[in-house]
């Protein structure tokens, strides 16, 4: 588990590295390789990859619901020998008119919303990381607009 003060210093080198829309690499030391690239969005219709906390109407293999997308962006992270602690910074931006309402995620990888208050705002900035047991996590973060 990361440490508060560890967190928010891993926060603050995200921030000063990122850039909108575009993953930033963490890593303590050690060779460490993270991949981010877009996922296919998920409309209404197509099935559902996981049950969405908060949102009732978004459950596993069942259809999305109409109002409802799925924007996604897949993570590749092999954290190197020695780095206890890699992640990539995620932006999501919901089409204009839609909102967030939750995150939900498919594979192995970790995430935590740097901002807590995101739910009724169109855009926020998430980390996804490798669980601490994991050396390689591979996973899609999905933000649930509507």
């Amino acid at each position: 588990m990361i440490k508060h003060r560890r967190l928010i210093a891993t926060l603050g080198c995200v921030t000063a590295l990122g850039a909108a829309g575009a993953g930033a690499a963490v890593a303590a030391d050690g060779a460490t390789d993270i991949k981010v690239s877009a996922a296919p969005t998920l409309t209404a219709g197509q099935k559902a990859p996981f049950d969405a906390a908060g949102v009732r109407a978004v459950r596993r293999g069942k259809p999305i619901p109409a109002g409802y997308q799925l924007i996604g962006q897949q993570v590749d992270i092999t954290r190197g020998a020695s780095a206890r602690t890699a992640g990539a910074a995620l932006t999501f931006r919901c089409p204009q008119g839609k909102t967030l309402r939750t995150f939900g995620i498919v594979g192995n990888a970790g995430f935590t919303a740097t901002n807590r208050n995101y739910p009724g705002h169109r855009q926020t900035t998430i980390v996804s990381f490798a669980p601490p047991t994991l050396d390689h996590a591979t996973g899609t973060v999905y933000a649930v607009c509507r």
